[in-house]
C-alpha cells in the first residue's frame, strides 16, 4: 500500500488577484521547490526498501512525486480559473513529518498544500477540491492502460505498478469526507460525484495493490 498523503485546499484571507491560470509567485516557487524535494526525498526512501532496480527506482520515484505535484497544481489550476488567488505554501507541521519520513518507515508526506482566497461559493470549492483527486484517477487510469503492454515482473512494470498504486491511494485518502481532506468539500457540493470518485479511487487501490501484487 503506498504511504498516506494528506492534501487540503484551505481558504483564507488574503488579497486576491489576476484572473491569469498559472501564475506563479517567488514565494511559491521557493515552497515549491522545497515541497518537491522533500517528497522526492521520502519517496525514494520508501522504495529504497523494495526490489527495484536503479532504473525502476528512479521512474516509481518520478511517478511517485508527480502525483504530488500535479494534484496541488490542479487545485491552484482550478482556484486561479475562477479568479481566485491561489498559491501552494509549506506548513511548518507537515514539512517536519515529512522530513522524518524520509528515515522512518512510516510515511506521512503532505509539506503544503494550496492557499485559496477570494469570494469563492460551494460550487467553486467544490469543483476546486475535486481537481486534486481526479488528477490522481486520470494518471491511475493511463499507467494502468499502459501496464498490459510491459512484461509482468519486470522492472517497467513493477515501477508503472506501483506508480499506480500510489495515486490511486492518494486520490482515496484525500477524497475521505473529514473536514481537513478535498472529500469535505466534494461530498458537500455534490454527493454523488463524491460517491462515485470515491467507489473508482477505492476500487483501482484495491486492484494495484492486492491483485496485481506491485512490489
Amino acid at each position: 500500500m503506498a504511504p498516506p498523503f494528506a492534501q487540503e485546499t484551505k481558504s483564507v484571507l488574503l488579497p486576491p488577484r489576476s484572473r491569469k491560470v498559472f501564475r506563479f509567485g517567488s514565494t511559491e516557487k521557493k515552497h515549491l521547490v522545497v515541497g518537491t524535494a522533500l517528497v522526492t526525498s521520502a519517496g525514494i526512501s520508501f522504495f529504497l526498501g523494495a526490489t527495484f532496480s536503479l532504473p525502476g527506482l528512479i521512474l516509481a520515484t518520478i511517478l511517485f512525486s508527480t502525483g504530488f505535484i500535479l494534484h496541488e497544481l490542479a487545485h491552484k489550476y482550478v482556484a486561479q480559473g475562477y479568479g481566485l488567488w491561489a498559491e501552494f505554501r509549506l506548513n511548518l507541521t507537515g514539512v517536519l513529518l515529512t522530513a522524518l519520513s524520509v528515515f522512518s518507515p512510516l510515511k506521512f508526506i503532505a509539506p503544503g498544500a494550496v492557499v485559496i482566497s477570494g469570494p469563492a461559493d460551494q460550487n467553486k470549492m467544490g469543483r476546486t477540491a475535486l481537481a486534486g483527486p481526479v488528477v490522481n484517477v486520470v494518471i491511475t487510469t493511463v499507467l494502468l492502460a499502459v501496464i498490459p503492454a510491459l512484461g509482468k515482473g519486470s522492472w517497467l512494470f513493477d515501477a508503472v505498478l506501483a506508480g499506480a498504486s500510489i495515486n490511486s491511494f492518494l486520490a482515496v485518502f484525500n477524497l475521505i469526507p473529514v473536514s481537513i481532506f478535498d472529500g469535505h468539500k466534494v461530498y458537500i457540493w455534490n454527493r454523488r460525484l463524491w460517491a462515485a470518485l470515491f467507489a473508482i479511487s477505492l476500487a483501482t487501490t484495491v486492484y494495484t495493490t492486492f491483485i496485481l501484487h506491485p512490489v
